[in-house]
Formats: structure tokens, C-alpha cells, sequence
């Protein structure tokens, strides 16, 4: 009964619901994309640890660190472990997007476990000075193979007089989140310390392996009220909640994001809400004629709200199919980078379906209500 009603109403005007239909489709495609893409932002986005404790440069995310940073948090209460890194960056973004040489502590893999090598790589990563261990989406791209020169220009002067590097290629890492992280080289922290002429003795990043995320609260509280008045100072917390600072930094996402969507779905509340009442003011003698012929106020009222959730519901389904049919293609432009790492979660789904019932219910309720208390004299008058 109430889906011949609902399909009545549907088709009677064909154009004007397929055009409905696809305004709101425009904003859940909208919706969906920008919420699952703004957790690269966010630092929301699986893989991120809130075990592990970063410790950075408190204003300069490029900046550096004295090693001495190190000897001190290896004496505070709760730590199992210390690594270390610094970066061989170049100053063109062009050789930055190829990827960047993490010059490391031999204990990176013990400690940074988002990372997986096999024995013998990570053994000859530690008895050669100039090895590196390529992630597998570099290699790929470079075409690299085990026993391959990897060059690389970087704005580190080289003990040489140039500012190139070689690395002898010894294997391959992988990533198990996030497919982006493997584009990168290990190399080794104290050879390259050496091989450098300036800002020896620094660190770009310390990774601290707490006994447990509570204590390594604790712990971060410590080194950053230790630095605090130092000329290195420090940023200290869990890897995903520095993420979302250093993100926030750049521009509150999040913030941008919602009122985007905000501003969106107010626009659609409202053309949904005008051609709803459109629609049942065009069917007044219709509703009286159907009152006539025996069917109930709650009925009629019911089929309103059903039409109207049909509607919005169509929109959300489509507009969530078509994200994820974007997100591959996303992915395969971003040339692997965010393989396995955006997808829709069912957080999001839910969430566009919970949106998509208030909008019908909020279009829905005033129209839907006229049409409960029209009486069937003032229909067919109207008529």
C-alpha cells in the first residue's frame, strides 16, 4: 500500500525527481570524498601508533635536535627503547617526491614495527656504512635490485666537497598500513653523521617505545618541560596526535571540511523542503480523492515521509557507490602512494545515511503534516 503510494508520487513528476535526486547526490559524493580523503590531513587514517612517543623540534618540523636529547630520555622511567633518525633531503620538491633517505639507529626496525625487512637485509644494513634498505614502492619505481647504486642529491655537503650520496642497495622494506611510507631509503644514522660536514652530532626525529601509552604520556610531559627553556626545545606525543598537529599547523581541516559539507547540505534542506511542499500542493485534490476513497490521515502521512526518505536515500546510496568507485581512481593517479590508505569506513556510511534521513524527515515533516490534516472538503475545493 504505502509503496504504491510512494511510487505514485515519484513518477508523477519525473524530471523534477530525477533532478532532486541527483542535487543530493552531488553533495554525498562531496560528502563522502572529503571525509574519506581528510584524514591525510588529520592524521586519522590507519596506521598512525599512539604507542610509539615522537619527540621533534618544538617550532621548526625541519629543525634539528642535539643527540644529547638522547642520553636523557634513555634515563627516564618507563622507557624501553630509543631510535633515532635524521633526513637526507634535497631542496628541490621534485627529488622530495621520489622519496627521502631516513638516516637511522641500528635499532629502527626493533622499534619502529611499521616497518618490515627480512634478517639478512637488516643484517647487512648494520655491518655495511653506505647500505640502504629501499621501500618497495620506491624500488618499483626506480627499478631498483639488490646490489644497486642508489645516488641521491641532497643539501647536506657531502665530506667529498659535493653534495651527493650513494648507497649500496642490500633489500627492500615494506609498509603495513600505509603503502606511502615505502617510499623511502634506510640508511645508516652514524655513517652518515660522519660523512657529513655540517650539523654533526643533530637529529631530525627521536622515537621513544614507552612500556605502555598511559606512561607515555607521562614520559612526553617530562621531555618537553626538560627542553622547555632550551634552545631545542621539544614537541613531544603519541605518533597520531603529532600528525594531527602538524596538520593543524598547515590549516584546521577538519573545520574547512564540515562547513564546506555544512553549507552544502543547508542549500539541499532547502530545495528538498521547497519541492516537497511543491509537490503536495500539486497533489491536494489527489490526497482528497484518495481520503475519499478510504484510506487513512496516518496513512497518507506515512507515504509523505516514506517518499521523501526514498528520495534521500537513493542520493546517499549513489553518492557513497560513486566514492568509492573514485577512491581506486585516486590511487592509481597518486602512482601507489595512497594505496590501502583512504578508504570509506563504516563510520562515514552510516554517517551519510543518518544525514540522509534527517534531511527527509526535516523536508518532509511540514508538508507531510498539511497533507495529515487537509480535509477532503477543502481538497476537492482546492481542486
Amino acid at each position: 500500500m504505502y509503496w504504491t503510494l510512494v511510487k505514485i508520487g515519484l513518477i508523477r513528476k519525473r524530471l523534477r525527481t530525477f533532478l532532486t535526486i541527483m542535487s543530493m547526490f552531488i553533495a554525498f559524493v562531496l560528502y563522502g570524498s572529503l571525509n574519506t580523503l581528510s584524514g591525510l590531513f588529520t592524521g586519522s587514517i590507519e596506521g598512525l601508533s599512539a604507542d610509539n612517543i615522537i619527540v621533534m623540534p618544538r617550532y621548526n618540523m625541519l629543525g634539528k635536535l642535539p643527540y644529547s636529547h638522547v642520553n636523557y630520555i634513555e634515563t627516564l622511567e618507563g622507557v624501553e627503547e630509543v631510535m633515532y633518525m635524521d633526513f637526507l633531503i634535497s631542496d628541490s620538491i621534485e627529488s622530495m617526491m621520489e622519496g627521502v633517505a631516513y638516516a637511522v639507529s641500528p635499532n629502527f626496525f626493533d622499534v619502529y614495527d611499521r616497518f618490515e625487512a627480512t634478517e639478512q637485509a637488516i643484517l647487512a644494513l648494520k655491518s655495511n656504512p653506505n647500505a640502504t634498505i629501499v621501500g618497495q614502492l620506491m624500488a618499483d619505481q626506480k627499478g631498483l635490485k639488490i646490489g644497486d647504486r642508489l645516488n641521491t642529491e641532497s643539501s647536506s655537503l657531502n665530506i667529498d666537497g659535493t653534495y651527493n650520496w650513494s648507497f649500496e642497495v642490500v633489500g627492500f622494506y615494506t609498509a603495513k598500513q600505509i603503502k606511502g611510507d615505502e617510499l623511502g631509503a634506510i640508511i645508516n644514522w652514524p655513517a652518515f653523521d660522519e660523512a657529513r660536514m655540517s650539523e654533526k652530532g643533530t637529529l631530525g626525529t627521536i622515537m621513544v617505545k614507552a612500556t605502555s601509552p598511559e606512561v607515555g604520556e607521562k614520559i612526553s610531559k617530562q621531555i618537553d618541560e626538560q627542553f622547555m627553556n632550551s634552545s631545542y626545545a621539544t614537541r613531544s606525543g603519541p605518533e597520531s596526535m603529532i600528525a594531527v598537529e602538524m596538520a593543524g599547523e598547515i590549516a584546521d581541516v577538519e573545520l574547512i571540511v564540515n562547513s564546506i559539507l555544512l553549507s552544502v547540505f543547508f542549500t539541499i534542506l532547502l530545495v528538498s523542503s521547497n519541492t516537497l511542499a511543491q509537490s503536495i500542493r500539486e497533489r491536494t485534490s489527489d490526497i482528497g480523492v484518495l481520503k475519499c476513497l478510504g484510506y487513512k490521515d496516518n496513512i497518507i502521512f506515512i507515504s509523505v515521509i516514506l517518499e521523501a526518505v526514498t528520495i534521500c536515500f537513493s542520493a546517499v546510496l549513489m553518492g557513497l557507490l560513486v566514492t568509492a568507485l573514485i577512491i581506486p581512481a585516486i590511487e592509481i593517479m597518486s602512482g601507489g602512494i595512497l594505496e590501502d590508505t583512504v578508504s570509506i569506513s563504516l563510520e562515514i556510511v552510516l554517517g551519510g545515511f543518518l544525514i540522509g534521513l534527517l534531511i527527509a524527515l526535516m523536508s518532509a515533516v511540514v508538508p507531510a503534516y498539511q497533507a495529515l490534516r487537509l480535509r477532503v472538503v477543502d481538497a476537492l475545493r482546492e481542486g
